[in-house]
């Protein structure tokens, strides 16, 4: 923020940035950026840890898609046939 603030990315352009720094520091910030900025920085520096870890990510990667369990996209169309559409399911043919 200091270096945004200071003109540092807009030395050739005064004021450039100066409606994202009111929007960013505005205490009616939707997404309270700022307020949350640390907790992301540290949480990204947990991830490059961990990717470091080639065989510690792959573990976790599998086994995040083994317990991902059923897509919620898959059970509302599920629901969606049985409630409304009433369809006969056709299985998929493999070539």
């Amino acid at each position: 923020m200091h270096l945004l603030e200071s003109g540092y990315f807009n030395q050739f352009e005064l004021g450039l940035f100066d409606d994202v720094i009111k929007s960013i520091k505005s205490p009616h910030a939707p997404w309270m950026t700022l307020a949350d900025f640390r907790s992301f920085a540290d949480a990204q520096q947990r991830v490059e840890d961990a990717y470091r870890d080639k065989d510690g990510w792959t573990k976790t990667s599998i086994l995040n898609c083994v317990n991902s369990g059923k897509f919620s996209t898959d059970r509302t169309i599920g629901e969606y046939n049985r409630d409304i559409w009433k369809l006969t399911p056709q299985p998929v043919k493999h070539k």
